[in-house]
């Protein structure tokens, strides 16, 4: 009976940490802020893949920490393990080592980071998956799968979670696609997101669930009419979904899943099994089709961008525009601007050296690809950020530095070759149409699709999570197949390497203990402090958001701030807030009320910069802050005006707009020569950006008052002609009027000033 117990304890946490990673892998892509219960779209997953990781890595190191008293603890035997003959020749046991050092260089690379606790908690509400948090998150569930789905059953209800949640998934985004929406109040986008904030995550998670839905279908031994078709119409959905999406990189990534599928099913299964396999495919695509050509408001926009395909790998890339535009070309202009980056590191503030001579290795940090970018990127006409390099690999070369990316690849081929060698052994072991031959189509083709769709995509926890969990699918799965071949066919471990470690069992048991308490305390700690307190802010923001009363709402937004002021997606509208309030008030009369709003305001983006100093929202708000009280008269904020647009630039040189409107600001204060040099950088992009009148303006108002008036009166009359009806032509008639007026040209002063009024 003593040894009895722990043993039931341990199979109950067996069975606890399984239905917990089951669970959130069910629920991820289908939670987001239903019926507005949070004011996040997206927070209610990040908190379910916090709390999931959190408990699984606790769990798994007290049962760890169990397992070793259920022996005789007081013994003094050594413990030892050794990683070349616990590894040896298996694919899937390197793949965890390969994963492991990823981990290691995520870390690192935090610790080397520009903002290391933007880096490991994220930036902006809307990115996730990139942050060590994040990703050591679904690290964790990876492991998990890997570890504890050692049985066919286990590896079942993996492909029965991906099969449901993509139909789930993809029913609700065909109801988006024709009008109905009562629960996300999405149905007015031009493309469905289903549960995903985001068309191409919806479709991404269709290129995974599709190949295992295929699969699934063969899972019964006696297959019973219900549920063929049930299958077969899940099929139809998952398909009519992604072709609803117009995403052109998941259609590609479907197509390559649908082929390895049948490759792999040829190789596997019985010709007559691959033959229906055929039939179910070819109706649901009927279905699909039927779906898809029914009356919508969106209209057959699947088959639009389908046939653009060609188009956009003819597009010439050396196009005049350097606008960045959705598409291929759009990538491969991000794309060149993330290779020059990758041999420049170019960073937006000057850092010590050694980071600098670091930052090769390790990258600027996890999840700031959004500040480095605009070092190196090409000039743009609108203030758009690129968040993400649009692939995963260039992503993860910027972000985690050729250790990463060098650990990335490794991961790929690794798994990769597992999921080959599965596939090898069970045509030679185990061939015929199986639960295990069904498992491998199930798991295998879905993750080939998904890492072919993530060189074009931008994945986010949504469908990132189930992609990790198949990584450690195919691990389990090898694993499985592993374990069925004869034991002359296996491999013997060689003898003891050097990679071999040994320690008593008191120290070990020791250390597992402490290392139980330490991340089952830092689980807790960052789950209430960072995930409960910024949920409940965010629940109160959703709760008082569109109340009657406007005093409700104003105080509502102001506490769910202070509550979580480091959320960007609070902070800035509450600030715009108090700016419109304040330009109310200065109408009004009342400067006094008017500068209280503004500098409430401005303290609150203060606050907000210690933490995060790059965020162009941000800044540009203290910009606009710092530029009001100079206006109104508050020529002690006239420095900080100057600092703040010279900082703008700074940060984001690859908007010439940004310089029209520092130059604009310069010319105000005085700066004239720095003025020009401002509206000449944003003037010598015109040829692939847009014209910028208030660039022209602002270097015709300085060269006016540096003494070069014919200069001047060109220029600002180029600013009337780049851009007739903007602010820029409106500024150059008014001071184009006052100009004439001085020159005594009284019909010329009367045309601007007439002009200028609009």
């Amino acid at each position: 009976m003593i040894q009895a117990a722990p043993t039931a304890v341990d199979s109950r946490l067996d069975r606890v940490i399984l239905w917990i990673t089951l669970g959130a892998l069910l629920f991820i892509p289908l939670l987001f802020s239903y019926f507005k219960v949070v004011s996040v779209f997206g927070e209610l997953r990040l908190v379910l893949l916090h709390f999931a990781a959190g408990s699984v890595a606790s769990l798994s190191l007290w049962q760890i920490v169990s397992s070793m008293f259920q022996k005789d603890g007081t013994r003094r035997e050594d413990i030892s393990w050794d990683l070349s003959r616990w590894a040896g020749s298996s694919a899937a046991r390197w793949t965890i080592v390969a994963v492991v050092i990823f981990s290691i260089v995520q870390t690192a690379s935090t610790l080397l980071s520009l903002l290391p606790i933007i880096s490991f908690f994220g930036g902006d509400d809307a990115r996730s998956g990139y942050n060590l948090y994040d990703s050591l998150s679904m690290t964790v569930l990876l492991f998990s799968v890997a570890f504890r789905f050692r049985t066919l059953r286990h590896l079942e209800f993996l492909a029965y979670v991906l099969v449901s949640s993509g139909t789930v998934a993809a029913t609700y985004g065909l109801a988006q696609h024709f009008g109905w929406d009562p629960i996300g109040g999405n149905a007015d986008q031009l493309r469905p997101i289903a549960s995903f904030g985001n068309t191409l995550n919806f479709s991404a998670y269709m290129v995974m669930s599709i190949p295992a839905t295929m699969a699934i279908w063969h899972i019964r031994s006696k297959r019973s009419p219900s549920w063929m078709a049930a299958i077969t119409l899940a099929l139809g959905c998952q398909l009519a979904g992604i072709w609803s999406t117009g995403s052109r990189g998941p259609y590609i990534g479907a197509a390559v899943g649908i082929i390895v599928f049948f490759v792999i099913a040829s190789l596997l299964l019985k010709r007559r099994d691959v033959l229906k396999a055929v039939a179910v495919t070819f109706i649901a695509t009927i279905i699909a089709v039927i779906i898809t050509t029914l009356p919508s408001p969106k209209g057959n926009i699947g088959l639009v961008r389908a046939i653009s395909i060609s188009g956009q790998l003819d597009r010439d890339s050396s196009a005049v525009s350097t606008d960045i535009a959705g598409g291929l070309s759009g990538r491969f202009s991000i794309w060149r601007s993330t290779l020059d980056l990758s041999t420049r590191w170019d960073m937006p503030v000057d850092e010590p050296t050694i980071n600098s001579a670091l930052r090769p290795l390790f990258g600027v940090g996890p999840d700031l690809f959004v500040y480095a970018f605009p070092q190196v990127g090409e000039p743009q006409s609108a203030l758009t950020k690129v968040e993400h390099a649009h692939n995963l690999t260039l992503n993860t070369l910027v972000e985690l530095g050729y250790l990463g990316l060098i650990s990335l690849t490794a991961i790929t081929l690794l798994v990769l070759l597992a999921g080959f060698r599965t596939v090898v052994v069970a045509r030679r072991m185990l061939h015929g149409t199986n639960k295990t031959s069904i498992l491998v189509l199930a798991i295998l083709p879905s993750l080939v699709g998904k890492l072919v769709e993530v060189q074009t995509g931008v994945s986010r926890v949504s469908d990132m999570a189930m992609m990790f969990a198949l990584v450690g699918a195919v691990i389990a799965l090898h694993e499985v197949v592993r374990r069925s071949v004869p034991s002359g066919e296996v491999e013997l471990p060689s003898k003891q390497s050097s990679t071999a470690v040994t320690t008593s069992r008191p120290v070990f048991i020791g250390s597992m203990l402490v290392a139980a308490i330490l991340v089952s305390a830092m689980f807790l700690t960052l789950f209430i402090s960072w995930d409960v307190r910024r949920t409940a802010a965010s629940r109160l923001l959703a709760t008082t958001y569109d109340h009657p009363d406007i005093l409700t709402r104003t105080y509502g937004w102001q506490d769910s701030q202070a509550q979580a002021p480091e959320r960007e997606s609070f902070t800035v509208p509450l600030f715009k807030q108090y700016i419109q309030v304040a330009n109310e008030q200065k109408a009004l009369g009342n400067e006094e009320d008017a500068v209280r709003m503004v500098l409430q305001g401005r303290q609150i983006l203060i606050d907000y910069e210690h933490r995060d100093p790059f965020e162009l929202d941000v800044q540009l708000g203290l910009s606009r802050a710092a530029t009001m009280m100079t206006e109104w008269g508050y020529h002690e904020y006239a420095q900080e005006m100057a600092d703040r647009y010279i900082r703008l630039v700074e940060l984001y040189p690859y908007f010439p707009g940004l310089f029209g409107t520092a130059a604009t600001a310069m010319s105000s204060l005085g700066l004239h020569e720095l003025a020009i040099e401002y509206a000449d950088r944003a003037i010598a992009t015109e040829a692939t950006t847009k014209p910028w009148s208030k660039a022209w303006f602002a270097k015709g108002r300085s060269l006016y008052e540096t003494g070069f008036e014919d200069e001047a009166i060109e220029a600002l009359i180029t600013a009337i002609e780049k851009e007739p009806d903007s602010e820029g032509a409106t500024l150059a008639h008014q001071f184009l009027a006052d100009i004439y007026e001085t020159r005594g040209d009284i019909e010329e002063a009367e045309y601007h000033g007439k002009l200028g009024k609009r």
